[in-house]
């Protein structure tokens, strides 16, 4: 067992850097370092010894409810598991795909029962409310609002857009 001095130079496992790096010592107890200063992040933290490995993981017990069978009990706790391992979508994600999902079938209702073609969309050309336009980016849209004296708004598959026109 060979003895630390505070200042010395060692190599340890940085619990920042996950990686066995240069530490300073900044504090031991009995000859051995008790505190540490990563030389690659800077962070402060205890010795861990560099053939120190992640503990391994331990499986769970399985409790048996009084009345309920082994197997029933293992099977539970592997679907809870796997339910908790599935990634959620994240509630940023939920609102924007149900958004999608609202603009797409309001673009569907105003579009879909159109026998009439659509008029090719033009900085300069003039639309009225409810007119079926071609974009070349967006698609096939819908007017459905005027906005005095060079917008309307136009609604597509993604959604509202807003676009130059000439209003009358």
């Amino acid at each position: 067992m060979s003895s630390f001095v505070t200042g010395q130079i060692i190599e340890a496992r940085c619990s920042r850097c996950k990686d066995i790096t240069g530490h300073v010592v900044m504090a031991c107890l009995d000859g051995m370092p008790v505190k540490v200063e990563c030389r690659a992040c800077g962070s402060v933290h205890k010795y861990v010894a560099p053939e120190a490995q992640a503990r391994p993981k331990v499986e769970k017990t399985v409790r048996v409810k009084a009345g309920h069978n082994r197997a029933e009990a293992v099977d539970a706790t592997v679907r809870a598991e796997k339910r908790a391992a599935a990634p959620r979508p994240s509630r940023e994600q939920q609102q924007l795909a149900r958004r999608a999902e609202e603009n797409e079938h309001r673009w569907t209702s105003l579009v879909a029962g159109r026998a009439a073609t659509p008029v090719p969309y033009s900085m300069n050309g003039t639309f009225a409310v409810n007119t079926l336009v071609d974009h070349p980016v967006f698609g096939t849209g819908a007017v459905v609002e005027l906005l005095p004296p060079d917008k309307m708004d136009v609604m597509f598959k993604e959604g509202v857009k807003r676009l130059r026109c000439v209003c009358e």
